[in-house]
């Protein structure tokens, strides 16, 4: 005899009565269906509940990459203001046409000193003491960094080409094998072969400046060796893919390149 389950529906007041008969195997049946849709909407909750926290972090993720890029905008505002003031600082030197930034004897009366060399800035005379000592906070930086900044020229000859969008120095024409001097106080950072400038030496001046030399003969520095302003470091050529004799000059500032004629003074 097989087993058999009677379901029955009535109302309160018995007016209503409905009954359903279920075999033993339907009702394994149902009770697999009803498991399975269980287990369905069980994983299917940890499935959508995992893609709603993923999807929370991405939107974290994105507000703080926002943020991020933000912040990189503020510190790409702060190199070009940099760049700004430095190109500023660099005009005025040259319209006073001074070869450094200006000793303390031009800027204060009767001051028999000069800034370089001088690390105690508290052992100046005076008259420098009486300015503010934001000011001497300032001049400290300028005056530590002024044999970083290159200035003049590195070779003697004339210029046959200038700064440009698709010309990033300015070439001096001068015969083969005139000395080349570095422009600023610095260290040998690399030397190379490159199949437009020739033989090239590149020359790190502190945290900020570099300076690079193209189409040379001969180079007289090795990598590393530390270099002063005025030091014979090549010999110029015609290396490279050039027109003639001549010599390539760049300058970078923070990684960029800035235009080399505002610091021939």
């Amino acid at each position: 005899m097989k087993r058999v389950y009677n379901v029955i529906i009535t109302s309160n007041s018995g007016d209503f009565v409905k009954s359903y008969s279920i075999s033993h195997s339907r009702w394994k049946l149902i009770r697999f269906l009803i498991c399975l849709l269980a287990i369905v909407l069980l994983v299917s909750a940890l499935f959508y509940g995992r893609l709603y926290v993923l999807a929370l972090k991405s939107r974290a993720l994105e507000v703080e990459n926002e943020k991020l890029r933000e912040e990189n905008a503020k510190v790409q505002e702060l190199e070009k203001q940099l760049y700004a003031i430095e190109e500023l600082r660099v005009k005025i030197s040259s319209m006073l046409g001074v070869e450094a930034t200006p000793s303390l004897e031009s800027a204060f009366n009767n001051v028999d000193s000069k800034i370089s060399g001088v690390k105690n800035f508290q052992a100046l005379p005076e008259a420098y003491k009486k300015v503010s000592s934001e000011f001497q906070q300032y001049g400290e930086l300028l005056f530590d960094e002024e044999r970083y900044v290159p200035s003049g020229v590195p070779v003697e000859g004339f210029i046959s080409q200038k700064y440009g969008n698709s010309h990033k120095g300015l070439d001096f024409v001068t015969p083969i094998g005139t000395p080349v001097k570095a422009t600023a106080d610095g260290i040998v950072k690399n030397i190379s072969e490159d199949r437009f400038l020739g033989l090239v030496l590149t020359i790190s001046h502190g945290s900020k400046y570099e300076t690079l030399y193209g189409h040379l003969k001969e180079i007289l520095v090795k990598r590393g060796k530390i270099v002063k302003k005025g030091d014979v470091i090549a010999l110029s050529g015609n290396s490279g893919i050039s027109t003639g004799p001549h010599l390539h000059y760049e300058i970078r500032y923070l990684g960029e390149h800035v235009d080399p004629i505002n610091y021939l003074y």
